[in-house]
């Protein structure tokens, strides 16, 4: 009789890994996500300065829809990836909301 192995199948341990890469992924997301809202904020005292409003719908509408152009050349849903755009741009304005004193 063969002792019991402790080793997973490797698909299980295929799967592992792709998960782990995806988590990865997830943090550097995050990340980015940080470090976009970290500029988006920066621009604030810049358009303080110049004495511009905090709100520029063009540029807004002008990302997004290069966001969604890029999506499509990649064979991502552009429609999906817009939404997130329209989101990352929201998480921006809610936040400057919540510091405003």
């Amino acid at each position: 009789m063969e002792p019991a192995t402790t080793h997973s199948p490797p698909e299980t341990d295929a799967l592992r890994h792709i998960r782990q890469e995806i988590d990865r992924l997830d943090q550097e997301i995050l990340e980015l996500m940080a470090r976009r809202f970290d500029f988006a904020q920066a621009t604030l005292s810049v358009k303080a300065r110049l004495g511009l409003g905090p709100v520029d719908t063009r540029r807004e509408a002008e990302v997004v829809r290069r966001a969604a152009s890029h999506a499509r050349e990649r064979g991502l849903h552009p429609e999906l990836v817009r939404d997130i755009f329209w989101r990352l741009i929201e998480l921006s304005k809610a936040s400057n909301v919540e510091k405003t004193p």
